[in-house]
């Protein structure tokens, strides 16, 4: 006999009149009935009283790294940093914790909390001894290494910086314990390798904690062998097989950086490996684009400026990076999008959104019409301009709103190096949202914060409890609604689960989250406290609030 539930007196912010109560009947995996209160009559099977409190349709994340994250949580932890001097109470407390772990490995701590690196190598040493150490920071695009590391890495004052990636260095030339983008790789592929036994703990750990913040959907934003931890088609598949993969989980295939026009048969054939199973759908591609601005790597139109002000005297001013020759990448670009994959690219700077933007209107000037879903992901700087030209080729903006705030890292490491024309167009999502440009949110967790109210409280806000500072373009602010959508049907759309969840309505899956309070009466201010109190996937309820 089919299971009923039906939810009883709450409010569904996103349906019309959604002050007003309603009832939610749910019967097996599927929403059976959605009706006012006062056309309810009888409440079939179990009856869960929400007592006024607000139903939403449960999260969806557009860009996460959902196994990396939860992996993360057993390691070296370092999200939780307030500061220079917290970060390296927790490099302590974990290495007096955990004396037996061969290598000292972990992520999170902030950029701007270390603006000042001359002693990193020294602090890090005094606390990791003789074991190596690997420590990325919170957006991972910089990683920080002791002498034990450099020293089994062959990294002196002598070695060149790698292709796509910069060793910092002291006055001298000595490597000085930080490393960007791909210098990071030089230590990187020396950590002993993760057992698939830790990558499926990962999946498990990640999906649990989304389920405690009402997120039910994900797109894991790369899939393949970037780094161990993105290795992870195999976590997934035992996850399917066993039972234990309780979302709905969209995968973007990595694109390798050599030779990437090789990779397409391989790619076509993994998406075919997972054609059977609709809890995990490889349709996407992820293409790893430009850096980020906070390391100058983030490609710009307008050069970086020095640190005296200037655009410098180099007869090469930094405009940051590529990891692809845009000739190279054009025509790989064509033959996806006619493959029927959906474009997943990360860009931060308006250049690096210029050149992908052109390669995928080309795509779509070549090739049949058809129901794209090319996603240009984080889009720090924009231009009116792009914007219009996103518009005009149904390009869904992946945004990560909880980026979009005056905090340390905007206003001490990026506006003071970016040229004045570029400041006031940084996450333009009110912008995009007038020119009908489509909206997905996602976290980019381990990067950043994975709980949707986070997202939504500085979408609307522009700024986050505790900045000392304005908001942030406060003229680019979502309204809470427009918030909502795009962290629930908005997301769902870009990673094409729509056709089963994302919103309330009979006959889709019934993944639905009660929040802890009736959101309209909760001020804009205080948003960020909203808490999930039970998270259903597919009818069954995944968590409760103790």
């Amino acid at each position: 006999m089919t299971a009923k539930l039906t939810i009883v007196d709450c409010t569904l912010p996103l349906l019309d009149g959604g002050d007003r109560r309603h009832a939610v009947t749910v019967e097996g995996e599927r929403i059976a009935r959605v009706v006012p209160m006062a056309e309810l009559g009888s409440a079939p099977g179990e009856v869960l009283d929400a007592a006024g409190r607000s139903l939403l349709p449960s999260f969806t994340d557009a860009h996460v790294h959902l196994v990396e994250s939860g992996i993360e949580l057993a390691r070296c932890d370092l999200s939780s940093s307030r500061s220079r001097a917290h970060a390296l109470e927790l490099i302590d407390d974990y290495c007096r914790r955990m004396p037996d772990e061969p290598w000292v490995v972990g992520r999170g701590w902030s950029l701007d909390h270390f603006a000042d690196t001359a002693t990193m190598l020294v602090e890090l040493d005094r606390l990791t001894g003789e074991r190596p150490a690997y420590l990325s920071n919170k957006d991972g695009h910089s990683a920080w290494v002791n002498s034990a590391a450099l020293r089994r890495a062959g990294i002196t004052a002598r070695t060149p910086d790698p292709d796509g990636g910069r060793i910092e260095r002291d006055a001298s030339g000595a490597p000085s314990g930080l490393l960007h983008e791909g210098a990071m790789l030089l230590v990187a592929e020396l950590i002993p390798p993760l057992d698939e036994e830790t990558r499926f703990a990962g999946l498990l750990a990640g999906q649990q904690r989304f389920f405690s913040l009402g997120i039910t959907g994900w797109q894991e934003a790369i899939v393949g062998d970037f780094v161990p931890t993105t290795d992870v088609e195999r976590s997934y598949r035992r996850a399917i097989d066993s039972g234990a993969l309780l979302g709905q989980v969209t995968g973007n295939l990595w694109l390798r950086r050599t030779d990437p026009a090789g990779a397409l048969d391989e790619l076509i054939a993994r998406r075919a490996a997972f054609a059977g199973d609709e809890r995990f759908r490889a349709s996407g591609v992820k293409i790893m684009y430009d850096g980020v601005c906070e390391t100058l790597t983030g490609a710009v139109s307008v050069p970086y400026l020095d640190p005296s002000g200037q655009h410098g005297a180099s007869a090469e001013p930094n405009r940051g990076i590529t990891f692809f020759d845009p000739a190279e990448l054009a025509p790989v670009v064509v033959e996806l999008d006619r493959a029927g994959f959906d474009l997943h690219a990360h860009v931060i700077g308006d250049r690096a959104t210029d050149e992908v933007l052109a390669m995928i209107e080309a795509a779509q000037r070549q090739n049949p019409a058809r129901d794209r879903r090319h996603q240009l992901a984080h889009l720090q700087l924009l231009n009116p301009g792009l914007i219009s030209r996103m518009a005009d080729a149904g390009v869904i903006a992946n945004v990560q709103p909880y980026w979009a705030q005056a905090d340390a890292q905007m206003v001490e490491m990026t506006l003071p190096f970016l040229d004045a024309s570029l400041h006031d167009h940084h996450y333009a999502f009110r912008s995009l949202e007038l020119a009908g440009v489509p909206l997905a949110f996602g976290s980019d967790w381990p990067v950043t914060t994975p709980s949707p109210f986070d997202w939504i409280h500085v979408a609307v806000n522009r700024s986050y409890p505790g900045d000392s500072t304005e908001p942030f373009l406060p003229h680019e602010a979502l309204s809470r609604d427009s918030a909502l959508r795009a962290a629930t049907s908005g997301a769902a759309h870009a990673v094409r689960q729509d056709e089963l969840r994302g919103r309330i309505e009979p006959g889709l899956l019934a993944d639905l989250v009660l929040l802890d309070a009736e959101l309209r009466e909760v001020p804009d201010a205080e948003l960020h406290a909203v808490q999930a109190d039970t998270t259903l996937a597919r009818g069954a309820v995944v968590f409760e609030r103790g």
